[in-house]
């Protein structure tokens, strides 16, 4: 189990287009910069991804950070987005971000091949990042879990690419579980985030 200190300093942001827009809410290269303004703003504790539904950002303080996020995001969009676009944006904080963050995922199942790139780019940041920092360790070992999930109950016609990408990813010392060793292994992981 989770050291509850640590799920209370969770907090996420998520940024939706209004209506149906296949149009990010920021462009790639934009998300990395506002990421890494993040990170020197507020400490190394951030994870920004957008996953094809919108922007979602992660972070673990003791503050609450939401209102200056909120307001910055608009720095990296495009001039001409600023003023026409419109963001349905919504806050989260405490165990709520773990369960919006599974949500997510389940959401993203419903789109078989968006899933498929959101999955490839999360387990390439994961592995890209030079400091595996606490809320990082998490958000990865709660996908993880996810996924395991997922694969044993083959909900995703994807099933056999996730297996090898998480076999080849290099990440973890991944294996296909049977239930009772998948709960030993995540029950070992929540011990280290004490």
């Amino acid at each position: 189990m989770l050291h509850p200190k640590v799920v209370q300093d969770l907090h996420s942001i998520r940024f939706r287009n209004v209506g149906f827009k296949r149009k990010p809410v920021l462009y790639p290269q934009a998300e990395r910069q506002f990421n890494r303004f993040l990170i020197n703003a507020i400490g190394h504790n951030v994870f920004v991804i957008s996953t094809g539904l919108g922007l979602d950002v992660y972070y673990s303080s003791t503050q609450d950070y939401s209102q200056f996020i909120k307001k910055k995001l608009w720095l990296f969009k495009p001039a001409n987005d600023v003023v026409a676009e419109k963001h349905f944006v919504a806050t989260l904080h405490g165990p709520e971000v773990l369960d919006y963050f599974n949500t997510v995922v389940d959401s993203l199942i419903t789109h078989p091949q968006l899933f498929l790139s959101c999955c490839k780019k999360f387990m390439q940041y994961y592995k890209d990042a030079g400091v595996k920092t606490r809320l990082l360790q998490l958000l990865y070992s709660t996908f993880e879990a996810h996924l395991q999930e997922l694969i044993s109950q083959e909900r995703s016609p994807y099933t056999g690419r996730i297996k090898k990408m998480l076999n080849e990813s290099e990440i973890s010392e991944f294996k296909y579980f049977d239930e009772v060793d998948r709960l030993a292994y995540q029950s070992k992981n929540a011990r280290n985030f004490n």
